[in-house]
Formats: C-alpha cells, sequence, structure tokens
C-alpha cells in the first residue's frame, strides 16, 4: 500500500502519537545509534528522516556485495552453475517458476549424464540433490576425462566417485556396499575435500560415512565437476547453491556462491526491524472521535466488543471495523466473516504482554495504530526490492516466519493449556481460538499484517508465491535434523515423530499465510499454484533404514527374547501416529482454505478447491494402467489429497441427503475421454459397453438419489476445543473417536449447505482418487498382513524344525546333517529379518491408513456409500451399472481392514494406541439413529442422522443386496463382493450382527446360493462354508459356545432346530462355528423340489472332483519331481499349491457333507421310474427330485474321495510325499525343498479330507434310521416303512458303487486314530459317529449277504464277479444302466442318470443336438428287466 505520510489510511485513523514515544520506537525497531537517535526530527518529519537514515544504512550494506562473477580460490567456470547433458536424453529445466533457483532434471532415455559447467580443484566443496524419483542415480563428481555413455556414467571410469541409494554403493570404477537406501524427497549432499583427498556423502544432512580416500587432486586434468547419471524416467533437481543449502555442512562452500551477500544481509536487518515492530511495540487503536466506531466504542463490552487500547484493526470479525470497512484496513477481500480464511489475529490479550518472540518486551512500548504502521512501512519500502530475490526469501524471510510460527505454536498451546485447567478447576469457559490464530499469533500476524500493508500489490504477490513454493519445496524434503550419539528409548520415540511430523513447521506456516484472505487472493493468483499445492500434500516415504529409526523397536507374537520390546513399539507407534495426525491436520486446514475462495482468476462462480481437485483428477487420469504415464502425481499426493477430503466429507455428507449419481455417473459417461472419471472400471463393465448396450433413456432415472446422512460430527464447543488433547489420548480403547473439533469443519457444513451440489462433487473426487492410488495402497495394506502372516508362520516351523534337529543330535551326524542345521539357522535369521521389516512396513501402512479418527470418518463414509449402493440397486433401469467400481471398492476395503485389526487384536499383536481395532459393540452403535454415539452432539442438518439399523447394519445389507445383482458384471467387482462378505462373516463377533440384519436375514441364503456359479465358486464356498461349519464330524468345536450333544454335532440337519439357545449364542463363536439361523436358511432354500437344488448340487459335485482331481494331479507331480530336472522355484510354488488345494477340497467336502445331512431327501426321495406305473413315473419326474442322480453322484464323489486319500497308487504317493526326509539328507533333497514338503505335511491331514466323507454317510444313514431327525424315535407304520425304504436305496448304492478296493478302504476309515488325527474336534461326538459309522458298515455286509443268498449262492460279492454285457452299458459312460430310457430323435438308449446329468448343461439330444424335454423321455421296461435279471444272477441289486 506504501503508508509513508500521516496522510490517507493515517489521517482516517485519526490516532496521534507523542513524539518521544514515536523516536523511542523506532530506535528499538531500527537499532538506531545516538546519533542517529539525534538526528531524527520528532513531529511530521519523522517518518521521512527515518526513511533517510534506513536506506543509507541499507544502501551501505548492499555495496558490500559481490561482483558478477565468481573468483573464490579452487573454483573455475561462470558464476552460474548450469548443467549440459553429456550422454543420453535429458529434460533440464528451472524446478522454479519464481525465478532459476535449481535445477530439475529427468532421463528420457535408458540412461543419460549431465555434468555442470563448473569444476573445482583445490578447497572443500559441496552441492546437493534432492532425489525425486527414489530409482537408479549415481550421483558425485567427474572429470572431464570420464567417459559418458548410454552404459557408462558417473563413478565408472577412474577418477569418478558416485553414490546410488537405489543399490545401496559407491561406484568408481567398481562398486562396493555403502550407504543407506534413499526414498522420493532426500536430500543427497556431495561433498569433496580436496584437502584431505575424501569424498563424503550426506543423507538427510546425516553423514553416511567417507566414501573414498585417496582422491587425486592438485593434478592436470584434475578438476572435479558435479556430475549426475540417470535410469530412464528418474528425476532429481540439483542446487549447486543458487538457494540456500538445505544441510549445509561445516568448512564446505556451495560450488556457486549466494547472490550479492549484501542484499541477504539488508533483508535480515530489515526483517529484523519488522520483527521488532510486531513483537516489541504494541499497537493502539484509538477511533476518532464522531466516527461510528467511536460510538461503537462506548457502547460495546464484553467478549469479542472490546475496543479498548491494542485492539487489532482485523481482530473482529463483523464486516466493519470501528467505522472503517474491514477490507480497507486489513485486506480482507471481503471474504465470508467466519471461514477459514477470515483471518482472526488473536486480540483478547490486547493491553497486555504481547505474544510470541516479543513475550515479556512488549509492554514497554505502545503506539497508536497510525504510527506504529507508518513505522512499517519505512522498513518495507527498502525491504520490498529485495524480496524480489528468491534467495533473500528462503535464507531470511522463511526462517523469521518459522521462528515466529514456532513461537506462536508454543504460546497457544501454553493458553490451550491453562484454558484447560481454568475449565477443571471450574474457572469459567475457555475461548475458542479462531482458525488462522493457531498457526499465526500476534507477533505473526503482525508481520504479514505490515506485509499486506506496505508492500506493493504486485511485489506483495510475488513474495507470497515464492514464499509457498520455498516452503512447499521444504515439506517435499523435509526431515528431522541429524542428530549424533546414542539415543534412549525415549529419545527415540522423540526421533519418530520428528521423522513423521517435520514437514509439520513448513505446512502450519503455509497454513498461517493462507489463512489471510489478502495473501491467499495472492497466492491463487500464481502461476504454479496447483504443483505448490501437490508438494504442500506429499509426504516424504521412508527407506528402510528410516523405518528402523522410526520403529526401532520390534514384538511379534511368540518371540520370548523381544517381551521387553513391545511396551518400546507401542509408545513408538503411538509417537508416530500423534505426528503423522498434526500432519494431516495442517493439510485438511490448508485444503480448506481454497474452499470458498474463487478460482484461478478470480472467477466467483468456480472453487478454488473443485478446480485444484479437477487439476489433479485429470494429471493422474492414466493411474490405473497396467503401464502408468509419466508425469502423474506423487503416490502420497493422492493419498493425502484423499484423506484431507474423507475429513471434509465427514463435515459435509451430515448436511445433504441427496446424490447426483445421474449426472455424475451417467452424464458424463456420454463426454466420452472428456472426462477421467469416463477411464474407471463401471460395476457394469467399460463406459463404451454401458452406453452402447445398456443407455439410459428415462429421465427419471437420472434424478438425485436419496441418501440417508450419517450422523453429525459433536458440536464444536469451547471446552472440547481446550480438551482435544485429552479427549484423543483418554479415548477408550476400541471405541470409535470422530476427528478432533475444528472450527474447519463448521466452514464445510456452511459451504455445502449453502451450495448442495458441492458434496456431490467432494465425493466423485474422493472416490476418483481412491481408484488412482489409494485403494491399490490399501490393497497392499492387506497384502503385507498376509505376506507377515506367512512368514510368522514360516519362522515358527523353521524353529520347530531347529529345535528337532539339535535335539536329535543331527549336527553332529554327519556333514549334510550339519548342512541342514546350518540352513535352518540361516532361515531363521532370514524370516525373522523379514518378519521384524514386515511389521515395521505393516505398522507404517496401519498408522497412514486405519489410525484416530480415519477409521470413525471412513466408517461414515462407507455405510453412506453402502446405503447409496443400496439405493441405486433399488432404482429401475441400468443407474448401478454406471458406478465406479470404485464406490464399492471403498466400502469393501473398510471391511477388510477392519476384519484384519481385529484377528491382530485378538492375537495380541502390538498395535499402535490410534490404530487399536473398534469392538463389535462401538460397530453396533454407531450410526443408529437417536443414539447417544453417533449424534454426539448438535447437528448443522437439523436432525440425528443416522439410520434404524447403523452404519454397520448398512454395510451389511448392502453387501447382501449386491452380492447377486445381475447388474454388477465387472468380474474383480463380484469376487470383491464376494470376498467382503466372507471377511464379515470370519472377523471375531460379527457373524451375530449378520444374523440380527433384516435383509441379510431374508436375503443371504438365496443370494449366496444364486452366486455360486460357474465363475464364483471358490469364493462363494468359502462363504457357505462360514455358514454352515461345525456341525459336521470331526469339525472344530466351535469356541465359546455351549457343548452340543454328540448327535447335534453328527447332523446338521438336527442342528437347524437347536436354535432355542438364543440369538447369542449363534454368533458367539466368532466366525468359526457356522450359524444355526443361516443354516436353516440355507436348507430352506435347497429344499427337495425347489429351483436352486439341483443347480448347486451339481456345481458342488463338478468343482469336488475337479479339485480333488488337481490336488492329486499336483501330488503326482510332486512325488515325480525328484526325477526331473526342475527348478527349485518352481518346485516350492507346486508345494505351496498343494497346500491351497487342500483346504479348498475340505471345504467343498464340508458342503457336500453339510447338504448330505441337512437335505436328506434330495438324495434318498423316491427314485423316479419307480411308483403305480413306469409311465406315470416317469411323467411325475419332471417335478420330483431326481434322488437317484445325486446320490449315485455323491457316491462317486465319496469313492473318488477315499480312492485318493486311503488306497492305491494315489494315496500311496501322497503318503510318501507327506513323510519328511531324514536330516542327514540321503534323498539328495534340497534344504529348501525339505522346509517346503515340512510346511505341507503340517497343512495337509488326510483325516481332514476323509472326515466330512465319513460325515456324509453318517448324515445319510441317520435320516434314513430317523436318529436325531425331526420325526424323532419311532414313527408310525408308514414313516417306519419308508425308513426301511431309504435303508435299502441307501445300502444298495453304497453296493453298486463298491469294487475291489472298497474294504480295504472302509478298514482305513475304521482303523484311522481319529481322536489323535482330529485333536480339535469333540471326543464324545467321534466316538458316537465311529459307532454308527460301523453300523452302516455291518448293516452293507447283511445286504450283500441277503442278496448273494437271494441269488441263490452266486458268487459276486463286492465285485459283482464278471463285468456287465456291453448291451446292459450306458454308451456314454460305460456303466450298468439301472434305469433306461429312449432318446425320441436319436433312439438311443441310455440310463436316466446320464440324461438327467446332461440336462443340467444342455437340453438337447447328446447324439443328434435336437431339443429334448425330460418328458419325451420313453422307459425301456424290456431293457431294464435284462438289467435286473442280470443283477440277480449275480447277487446284487438293482
Amino acid at each position: 500500500m506504501g503508508v509513508k505520510e500521516k496522510s490517507g489510511l493515517a489521517l482516517l485513523l485519526g490516532d496521534e502519537a507523542s513524539p518521544d514515544a514515536e523516536i523511542a520506537a523506532a530506535t528499538a525497531v531500527f537499532e538506531l545509534s545516538a546519533d542517529e537517535r539525534e538526528a531524527l526530527s520528532p513531529g511530521d518529519g519523522l517518518c521521512a528522516c527515518l526513511s533517510e537514515l534506513v536506506s543509507a544504512r541499507v544502501s551501505a550494506q548492499r555495496r558490500q556485495a559481490s561482483g558478477a562473477s565468481d573468483t573464490r580460490a579452487g573454483r573455475l567456470g561462470p558464476a552460474t552453475v548450469g548443467v549440459s547433458c553429456v550422454a543420453g536424453q535429458t529434460d533440464t529445466a528451472s524446478s522454479s517458476s519464481f525465478s532459476s533457483s535449481s535445477l530439475s532434471v529427468s532421463s528420457t532415455s535408458s540412461f543419460s549424464s549431465v555434468r555442470a559447467n563448473a569444476c573445482v580443484y583445490t578447497g572443500k566443496w559441496q552441492y546437493e540433490v534432492t532425489v525425486c524419483t527414489a530409482g537408479i542415480m549415481q550421483i558425485g563428481w567427474a572429470t572431464i576425462n570420464t567417459r559418458f555413455t548410454s552404459e557408462e556414467g558417473v563413478g565408472d571410469c577412474p577418477d569418478s566417485y558416485a553414490f546410488d541409494g537405489k543399490r545401496v554403493k559407491k561406484w568408481s570404477v567398481e562398486c562396493i556396499p555403502y550407504g543407506e537406501s534413499w526414498a522420493a524427497g532426500d536430500v543427497i549432499g556431495c561433498c569433496l575435500d580436496l584437502h584431505r583427498g575424501e569424498a563424503t556423502f550426506y543423507r538427510n544432512g546425516r553423514s553416511m560415512g567417507v566414501a573414498f580416500a585417496r582422491v587425486r587432486s592438485l593434478q592436470p586434468h584434475l578438476a572435479y565437476f558435479p556430475a549426475v547419471s540417470l535410469s530412464h524416467a528418474e528425476r532429481a533437481e540439483l542446487n549447486f547453491g543458487a538457494t540456500p543449502l538445505t544441510y549445509p555442512v561445516p568448512g564446505y562452500q556451495p560450488v556457486q556462491a549466494p547472490p550479492r551477500s549484501g542484499d541477504v544481509e539488508s533483508a535480515a536487518y530489515l526483517l529484523g526491524c519488522l520483527e521488532r515492530l510486531g513483537t516489541c511495540v504494541q499497537p493502539r487503536f484509538e477511533p476518532a472521535p464522531g466516527t461510528a466506531a467511536a460510538t461503537a466504542a462506548g457502547t460495546s463490552g464484553g467478549a469479542g466488543g472490546s475496543t479498548g487500547p491494542g485492539k487489532d484493526p482485523a481482530a473482529d470479525g463483523s464486516g466493519e471495523v470501528y467505522g472503517l470497512g474491514r477490507g480497507l484496513v486489513a485486506g480482507l477481500g471481503g471474504g465470508p466473516a467466519r471461514s477459514p480464511g477470515a483471518h482472526d489475529v488473536v486480540g483478547d490479550r490486547a493491553g497486555t504482554a504481547g505474544a510470541g518472540a516479543g513475550a515479556g518486551r512488549s509492554g514497554s512500548l505502545a503506539l497508536g495504530w497510525d504510527s506504529w504502521l507508518l513505522l512499517g512501512s519505512v522498513a518495507a519500502e527498502q525491504l520490498g526490492p529485495l524480496l524480489l530475490d528468491d534467495y533473500v526469501i528462503a535464507a531470511v524471510l522463511t526462517p523469521t516466519l518459522l521462528r515466529l510460527a514456532a513461537a506462536a505454536e508454543k504460546d497457544a498451546a501454553a493458553d490451550q493449556a491453562h484454558q484447560r485447567t481454568n475449565l477443571a478447576s471450574g474457572l469459567g469457559a475457555a475461548t475458542v481460538l479462531g482458525p488462522g490464530s493457531g498457526g499465526a499469533g500476534r507477533p505473526l500476524g503482525h508481520l504479514l499484517q505490515l506485509l499486506e500493508l506496505t508492500l506493493d500489490p504486485g511485489v506483495l504477490a510475488a513474495v507470497v508465491a515464492c514464499l509457498m513454493e520455498v516452503l512447499a519445496k521444504r515439506c517435499v524434503s523435509a526431515a528431522p535434523p541429524p542428530e549424533g550419539g546414542s539415543r534412549s528409548v525415549g529419545a527415540e520415540n522423540l526421533g519418530a515423530a520428528a521423522s513423521a511430523g517435520a514437514a509439520r513447521p513448513y505446512l502450519a506456516l503455509a497454513v498461517a499465510v493462507a489463512q489471510r484472505p489478502v495473501l491467499r487472493a495472492a497466492w491463487l493468483r500464481s502461476q504454479n499454484l496447483w504443483e505448490v499445492l501437490e508438494a504442500f500434500l506429499t509426504r516424504k516415504s521412508p527407506s528402510p533404514e528410516d523405518l528402523k529409526r522410526l520403529l526401532p523397536a520390534v514384538w511379534w507374537r511368540g518371540c520370548p527374547e523381544l517381551t521387553g520390546e513391545r511396551e518400546h513399539m507401542r509408545a513408538a507407534m503411538g509417537e508416530l501416529s500423534t505426528a503423522m495426525a498434526r500432519v494431516e491436520a495442517c493439510q485438511y486446514e490448508l485444503m480448506c482454505c481454497l474452499l470458498g475462495s474463487p478460482g484461478v482468476g478470480g472467477d466467483p462462480r468456480e472453487d478454488a478447491l473443485v478446480e485444484f481437485l479437477r487439476y489433479l483428477v485429470h494429471k493422474n487420469r492414466g493411474a490405473t494402467r497396467d503401464i502408468p504415464p509419466p508425469g502423474l502425481s506423487n503416490h502420497t499426493v493422492l493419498i493425502s489429497a484423499y484423506f484431507a477430503l474423507l475429513r471434509m466429507l465427514r463435515a459435509a455428507l451430515p448436511v445433504t441427503n441427496s446424490f447426483p449419481a445421474g449426472a455424475l455417473f451417467v452424464k458424463t459417461a456420454h463426454q466420452a475421454d472428456l472426462e477421467p472419471v469416463n477411464s474407471l472400471v463401471r460395476l457394469g463393465g467399460i463406459v463404451t459397453h454401458l452406453c452402447r448396450e445398456s443407455p439410459v433413456t428415462c429421465p427419471a432415472q437420472l434424478a438425485p438419489l436419496h441418501v440417508a446422512p450419517p450422523p453429525p460430527l459433536p458440536a464444536t464447543t469451547a471446552a472440547a476445543a481446550a480438551g482435544t488433547a485429552a479427549t484423543a489420548t483418554a479415548a477408550a480403547p476400541g471405541a470409535l473417536a470422530p476427528p478432533p473439533p475444528c472450527e474447519c469443519d463448521a466452514w464445510v457444513a456452511a459451504r455445502v449447505a449453502a451450495a448442495p451440489a458441492l458434496a456431490g462433487q467432494l465425493v466423485d473426487a474422493a472416490m476418483t482418487l481412491y481408484a488412482f492410488k489409494v485403494g491399490s495402497s490399501v490393497k497392499m495394506m492387506h497384502n503385507t498382513a498376509s505376506s507377515l502372516t506367512a512368514s510368522l508362520s514360516g519362522k515358527e516351523e523353521v524353529e520347530r524344525q531347529l529345535r528337532a534337529a539339535v535335539a536329535s543330535g543331527a549336527a553332529t551326524a554327519s556333514p549334510a546333517a550339519a548342512a541342514y542345521v546350518s540352513y535352518l539357522e540361516e532361515a531363521r535369521d532370514f524370516f525373522r529379518q523379514e518378519v521384524a521389516a514386515g511389521i515395521r512396513f505393516a505398522s507404517l501402512l496401519k498408522v497412514v491408513f486405519f489410525s484416530g479418527w480415519k477409521q470413525e470418518a471412513w466408517l461414515c463414509l462407507a455405510a453412506w456409500l453402502g446405503r447409496l449402493l443400496a439405493a441405486a440397486a433399488a432404482q429401475p433401469g441400468p443407474l448401478l451399472s454406471y458406478v465406479p467400481t470404485a464406490y464399492l471398492d471403498c466400502m469393501l476395503d473398510w471391511l477388510t481392514s477392519m476384519r484384519l485389526a481385529a484377528s491382530e487384536a485378538a492375537a495380541g499383536t502390538a498395535l499402535p494406541p490410534a490404530a487399536t481395532a473398534p469392538t463389535v459393540e462401538a460397530l453396533r452403535a454407531h450410526g443408529v439413529s437417536g443414539s447417544s454415539n453417533s449424534s454426539g452432539g448438535s447437528s448443522n442438518s437439523g436432525g440425528s442422522g443416522g439410520s434404524s439399523q447403523g452404519s454397520l447394519g448398512d454395510l451389511i445389507g448392502a453387501l447382501v443386496v449386491l452380492l447377486h445383482e445381475p447388474r454388477i458384471c465387472t468380474p474383480d467387482a463380484k469376487e470383491a463382493l464376494v470376498a467382503g462378505l466372507g471377511s464379515l462373516l470370519g472377523a471375531p463377533g460379527l457373524m451375530a450382527e449378520v444374523e440380527r440384519n433384516a435383509v441379510a436375514r431374508a436375503r443371504l441364503a438365496g443370494a449366496a446360493v444364486a452366486a455360486f456359479d460357474s465363475r464364483l465358486w471358490h469364493p462363494v464356498a468359502q462363504v457357505l462354508l462360514k455358514m454352515v461349519r461345525g456341525m459336521g464330524f470331526g469339525d472344530d468345536a466351535p469356541s465359546g459356545t455351549p457343548a452340543h450333544s454328540p448327535q447335534e454335532r453328527l447332523s446338521s440337519g438336527a442342528a437347524a432346530s437347536s436354535s432355542a439357545s438364543g440369538p447369542g449364542h449363534t454368533g458367539a463363536c466368532g466366525g468359526g462355528g457356522g450359524s444355526t439361523q443361516f443354516r436353516a436358511a440355507l436348507a430352506a432354500e435347497l429344499r427337495p423340489g425347489g429351483p436352486a437344488l439341483q443347480p448347486f448340487l451339481h456345481r458342488l459335485f463338478n468343482c469336488a472332483n475337479w479339485a480333488t482331481s488337481d490336488f492329486a494331479a499336483t501330488v503326482a507331480d510332486l512325488h515325480d519331481s525328484s526325477r526331473s530336472r526342475r527348478h527349485v522355484t518352481e518346485q516350492q510354488q507346486q508345494y505351496r499349491k498343494a497346500g491351497l488345494l487342500f483346504e479348498l477340497v475340505t471345504a467343498l467336502l464340508r458342503l457336500l457333507e453339510w447338504a448330505a445331512a441337512s437335505l436328506p431327501d434330495a438324495f434318498l426321495g423316491q427314485e423316479q421310474g419307480q411308483g403305480q406305473g413306469q409311465g406315470q413315473g416317469a411323467a411325475e419326474g419332471e417335478e420330483a427330485p431326481p434322488a437317484a442322480l445325486n446320490l449315485n453322484r455323491l457316491l462317486e464323489v465319496v469313492s473318488f474321495v477315499l480312492s485318493h486319500f486311503t488306497e492305491g497308487s494315489d494315496a500311496r504317493r501322497l503318503t510318501e510325499l507327506l513323510a519328511l526326509p531324514a536330516a542327514d539328507g540321503a534323498g539328495g533333497m534340497s534344504s529348501t525343498l525339505r522346509l517346503e514338503r515340512s510346511l505341507l505335511a503340517d497343512k495337509v491331514h488326510k483325516a481332514a479330507a476323509l472326515a466330512p466323507v465319513v460325515g456324509a454317510l453318517l448324515g445319510l444313514w441317520r435320516s434314513a434310521c430317523g436318529v436325531g431327525g425331526g420325526s424323532g424315535g419311532v414313527g408310525s407304520g408308514g414313516e417306519q416303512q419308508q425308513q426301511q425304504q431309504q435303508q435299502l436305496q441307501l445300502l444298495d448304492a453304497l453296493l453298486r458303487h463298491s469294487d475291489s478296493h472298497t474294504e480295504k478302504q472302509m478298514a482305513y476309515l475304521r482303523g484311522l486314530d481319529w481322536w489323535a488325527a482330529l485333536p480339535s474336534a469333540e471326543p464324545a461326538g467321534l466316538e458316537a459317529g465311529m459307532r454308527l459309522f460301523s453300523r452302516l458298515l455291518l448293516a452293507a455286509a447283511a445286504r450283500r449277504q441277503q442278496l448273494a443268498a437271494e441269488a441263490g449262492g452266486a458268487s459276486g460279492g463286492a465285485g459283482g464277479g464278471s463285468e456287465a454285457p456291453e448291451e446292459l452299458c450306458d454308451p456314454i459312460t460305460s456303466s450298468l444302466m439301472t434305469d433306461p430310457v429312449i432318446l425320441p430323435d436319436s433312439q438311443v438308449t441310455v440310463d436316466r442318470s446320464t440324461i438327467e446329468r446332461h440336462f443340467l448343461t444342455s437340453q438337447t439330444d447328446p447324439f443328434s443336438r435336437t431339443p429334448l424335454a425330460r418328458a419325451a423321455l420313453t422307459p425301456n421296461t424290456e431293457l431294464r428287466a435284462k438289467v435286473q435279471a442280470w443283477l440277480r444272477s449275480k447277487g446284487r441289486t438293482g
């Protein structure tokens, strides 16, 4: 504004100060000598005289500036250092749009090299390289003779020295391990001491040791140039000294000298003057008589209305300040009064000691507002031209503002502690600090205000743009200051917090600047605004060495030597979580500053935040490709932006109850490649396919969807603001804590309430960012947890084998045994290192994605998305197909994260306090309408929010509704839905919540059966198993449930009537013991005669046969691999595949066991073709279930499994494979494969596959005998006759499927020690089951003898003697026909079971391919009679 004389603004303010006070203040502020003070003229000439004195002092300092050339000893080259490409192709540009400060170099060829145009030949020199991408680069020094080619670079020739942090090696002709691995954002300091002949590299100011000694110097051609070699697409920023070095090393000079050292000294002096003015001199405002402010001063009072001395003109929140427009005095630009951008300098402490760095001194001097402002204008007049140099801003202005911001934050923390003390003692309510006061206390606020009011607008805009760019670069490369010496555990924890929160001071200062509307408006006009914002959102990814420093103590369950590290790890993770939360809070406030601000160019119709999100989405539109294109944002930018939006949506969604799905999903789909969201996969497929095949033609389908809002955030009260820290740390474990109170939340809610379309834009941007990167990062967290579990299992197995080998004395038995023991020791150490690294990485990911308020906010968003998807599914038409899959992934990923955290908490692993899994009670209560947990305070929407089922109920309902939704065609989405439902059913304690859900009770069983198709049978089988398990023969006893009787555990059909134990009993097994309620629902859905039974059983039989066959083939391949030359890695994969296939086989057999026990009528019903007449039977077969077909197929599976696990070549191969080889190495097996075989032997147990086979036979036999069924006891004569018929039907079927191996297989089952093989099963149930199984075998033997006697003693036995005649065999299966029928078109006779099986896949004649109906089949009575006669002659039954 350039205020210099007592006119204009000063005259309007109308304040007069005493001349002595003005001179005293000028002397203190400008540090005037006695002679200079005497030269001052009091009165109107003071300002002009003072300006001359300051100008003379600054001019004298600037005359000492260096010239245009750099003449320092030991250096050759121009003063401004640049680089040139000497090999390959590179893009070289200035990394700053403000001036050419540092150079950005990126490689566009396979291997490129650049070299500086200046060199050094003696002395100690340094330059810095900021690693923008963490790939292969060689950074260091090279001579003029160094060869640079497409394969050779820095360090590949003599007298060339380099460091590569990707490969963690130093290079000088040969490579040697050295240093630490680097991460994106690291600052690598390259130091060359030519006096001692040493080259040293620093990482973020921490020395990695002397890399090279004996560096030659003072010889011809031995001047050293800074040089960098980069692989393709790698990028780095080089700073030779054009900007202040981030980590200068004492004693070393930058290769490029600082520009005009006199300017730096002058700027430091002038900024010091402004700092002293803001800290030592207290401005006092007294309105002119007769003004509106004077009238208000006489009537106003209380908080916020005081107009006493020292009141800041910018402190009032109204539009008028003491009769003057607020925008005139403070340059606020007419912003909203209570937005985060409306800066409020804390004025409640006016008249007392000042804040910040001037505390204790500011009360000594006080000036009127006009005099205070004029003193500032004197310094600003000289400072303005100096601030046009970005070096001055980086070296002087930025440190000054950071120092004041740190002092203001310290004072603010002390104020909050004092307010909490007052609240605790009942002295009154605390004062809520405004959004801008947390980072800009009085001294910082005064300095920023002086810059606003005194600098020319053009200069101010340039200064703000450069200042924000400097702060953004510091955020990208922020690291804790280097420390030396050893640290205690407490110091290590503080180091973890410092590492995670190193960027916070720069972010906090950026927030303080952006919260001032004048400065924010200037910043929004900068050319590189969006790039700077990206830098503010960047998080520096730690390297493995950084992770060790972040979490020096590592603990895991079952590691006795690390028992003392558990609490240390918890403390370090707590510090890490707190530090990261503070950084995220600053990022959230910075993005809130954009909300409501005019767009770039000052367009009031655009929102700056929406523009930035649109820019971010467009820039990263190719992020989902298999090979992402170059130029994408750092992945941490997208993660930070997403979580800032997540917190913003937590405040915005409660005030909106609709979502423009049609406008966002359908209308944008017709804009082809113009909208980046069209690159995302939709639930119904790709966009072009949907627009062509499923167009939305009805305008009603484009109407906004009504979506119930989530519960509102707790109201931001003074008590809540004062107690935020205490509340955050004292939250009960397992509770869902909402985000801490923040005035930005109220601003977000107000903006969304005023512009409802804004909520939809924020949701869509958040989900797009989730699809681009966040979702894959969350899945990486899940995969890391799974890999960690596998590593822990491997470590435990290796340690077990090592203990066994040492105990047996194998270490001294033979050289091969000793080598095996040595291998086990190496494997143990490897697994321990892998587990420790995995725990550190997994812990970091849990803090980033699942700590603190993120659990509650993510749950709110996931539940809201569930309600949105359910509303879209209820909408007729293809709208649901247009929804991007990211909306579903976000909901499912929360469920998976919660389940993993709950599982780890149940196992006792070391979780940080902020990432503890929520309890089932907290999940159940969250979001329920009217509950105290969900409301938490007043709502901006006028209602309590939430739903009748709560957030968890909405998630469950959405999963069930979408499980078999035909409009969802994307395979990955369908698989994710099934996997999410499986995670929900498998989470501890959540089965009961699923049972309580009304939608799940009504639709889950039917949807799961319908989803059991040819594509999803594997994951759906796991879901069905979770619903029905726990009641089979030898199944694990449900934990936490009352013991069932042996009869109940042997029959799932009997267990269906055991729901009288109450609803609390059914889910207590934590997802591991199934559900009585869902077992009954599945039995009702698969009732005999229903449309779902036959397709379900057909798929189940086929899958069981395929899985068993594939397992047997894998076992045979592994058994024969000893004679092959297959690579060890391939054999390892085969071992792991065998383990997975065995788990699948047992799961499918358990489902067959449940079907046989719960649905006996599907296997033992009245056979087709038997009844009052053959023709009538065939006609009735149209509706009756094909029981004979099902029974035959079940027994086929039973026979197939028995042949692979009891007797026969396949069973022998499996036995030999599971036998552990001796440790003496006699078998010639490598140690790696020996370990893999041991792991497979622990996973594969024959009894686990044979138990469901026995259980299936027992289920049918129990039903046929009427034991434990619904009839109970002995029934009527008709029931007894039906039971006898069923017994004969089962026994005859068993005899038909018997062969020469059957007796050996049955003997194997009887002789198996089930109690030792299945230690987790109930012994009483096993005993009762084996007694019943023995009775079944006795009954089968008696039936065989009866049939043999009826046949007149004909020999046949189990095998039947001779083979059946060809005319009696089925032409397709070559097996004996029992119910032959004639096909009408081809006139071929086949068995009815064969054509019934064919009908499951095709309604055609298998020979002529003509259409065929079941009613057209004609029984071949003549051939049937021949079959019966032949069977009787052989002593068998038909």
